[in-house]
């Protein structure tokens, strides 16, 4: 089923960083990157009409206004950056409605309802807004290296774009060769975190209830664990720090080879001279980023692969409809039909067995009211869903617990009232064939239950209502 799924959810991924809010937000962040790179250009020639005592009041005004401006268009993208991430959240929303609708057989897995329910309102959200915000960093220090060289091999130097993309070729066979030991630490960090939370998730019992056995085992336990998660963090964080130290003296020394070539070589142009001086803070800055970025670069996978597995896990869980029959036990549920004759009196036929779902649906054809009746397990509610996904729109199901949505607030009055509501909404509102009603007498005395079943009655007399009843 992955494999038949992966076009789908790929197209979702490219979706997300291609919709209107996505690309707006690149093309404001495009042009705020051009725009402080540009300052490295202002800046030698600033420099250049200081040094020749030209006039350099116009130039200077270009530049701080190149070093101010770029205010405005990140402010701009940051603004286009959350819309972009609420528009992100509300396809992801419609992704899980699109597929999941009408797929009442999947309803009852409570497992399933944990799980997608978890992602919709909380894991999916959060992992779709750490995507959009990794894709701005990265975006954002990719254009800031790429812009910056260009500037300065354009303006000062053509031989910084060549070491620097030596330093960076390097760069990545190291990191390349370094990924499986860092990945390892990683590894090890992570489930050293995640045995810490089960000790400290134990904490409220055995630290509360006071029985000193358990509390010397927990407090033992606990100690270990944060010992062990301390090392592996400062493991990690260590190996990280020393290959930064790496990556910045790769990135580092063949820049500086060229800066010092060619101060030398132009010793004698004080004019140029003070350029190369000027623009120094500015290359050191520059590939100060590259560890940075190459690390983001290198974590595209791994947050793809989370993206990926949220909208992989919204995909319903396929079940053959003979198998989810076999859940049902037949033989062991009754129903009883009941007709609404003239003068209003009421037909009750005999309890009969029902013998599979084919038999059930055929008696939605006509009004009236079915009831069903047998032993908790044999499967009447599965029936109810069963008869809801063969007719679809044609019927309408009312679960004994739900957070089905109606225009009354029901949530404000009892059992009873509620479910009176509900009813007498769908009366005035839902135009089905049939209506299903799942143990609807289920924590209801025998007052509301009378008044209740009167209200019944009265909807069997245009439509077939097939319920099951709880006694």
């Amino acid at each position: 089923m992955i494999n038949v799924m992966s076009p789908r959810i790929r197209r979702q991924v490219m979706q997300l960083l291609s919709n209107r809010w996505a690309l707006s937000c690149f093309a404001v962040m495009a042009f705020q990157q051009m725009v402080e790179a540009s300052a490295t250009y202002w800046l030698v020639q600033l420099t250049i009409q200081i040094t020749t005592h030209g006039n350099f009041f116009p130039y200077l005004l270009i530049y701080l206004g190149s070093l101010l401006f770029p205010y405005i268009p990140s402010c701009l993208a940051q603004i286009l950056k959350t819309s972009w991430k609420q528009d992100a959240q509300r396809s992801f929303i419609n992704s899980f409605v699109n597929i999941n609708r009408n797929n009442i057989t999947e309803w009852g897995n409570k497992g399933s309802k944990e799980e997608k329910l978890s992602i919709l309102t909380s894991e999916g959200p959060n992992t779709i807004h750490l995507f959009i915000d990794y894709a701005w960093d990265l975006y954002t220090y990719v254009l800031s290296v790429i812009f910056n060289i260009l500037a300065l091999s354009l303006v000062v130097e053509p031989l910084f774009a060549v070491s620097y993309g030596f330093s960076v070729s390097c760069v990545i066979i190291i990191m390349q060769l370094q990924r499986r030991r860092q990945r390892q630490h990683t590894q090890k960090a992570l489930i050293a975190r995640l045995d810490l939370v089960q000790s400290l998730l134990a904490a409220w019992d055995n630290v509360l209830l006071g029985n000193e056995y358990n509390f010397r085992l927990w407090n033992e336990r606990t100690s270990q664990r944060l010992k062990r998660c301390l090392q592996r963090n400062v493991d990690l964080e260590r190996f990280d720090q020393i290959l930064a130290i790496c990556v910045s003296l790769i990135t580092s020394i063949p820049s500086l080879f060229v800066a010092g070539y060619s101060m030398l070589k132009c010793s004698d142009d004080m004019v140029k001279l003070t350029s190369f001086v000027v623009i120094l803070p500015m290359l050191f800055m520059i590939l100060s980023y590259t560890y940075q970025t190459l690390s983001l670069i290198f974590r595209w996978g791994m947050h793809r692969s989370k993206l990926m597995t949220i909208y992989r896990a919204l995909e319903p869980v396929s079940e053959n409809i003979i198998r989810y029959e076999k859940k049902i036990k037949w033989p062991k549920i009754m129903a009883t039909y009941s007709t609404q004759a003239p003068h209003d009196h009421i037909s009750l036929t005999m309890p009969r067995p029902i013998l599979s779902h084919e038999d059930l649906i055929s008696h939605t054809s006509c009004s009236g009211r079915l009831t069903l009746r047998g032993e908790n397990g044999s499967g009447k509610s599965t029936a109810l869903m069963m008869v809801k996904g063969a007719l679809a729109n044609r019927a309408f199901f009312l679960p004994t617990h739900s957070q089905l949505s109606f225009t009354s607030e029901t949530n404000k009055y009892s059992t009873g009232e509620s479910l009176h509501r509900r009813l007498l909404e769908i009366i005035d509102r839902v135009d089905v064939d049939v209506l299903l009603l799942d143990e609807w007498d289920a924590n209801l005395d025998q007052e509301n239950q009378e008044k209740l079943s009167l209200l019944i009655d009265q909807l069997a007399k245009k439509r077939c209502v097939i319920e099951v009843r709880h006694r």
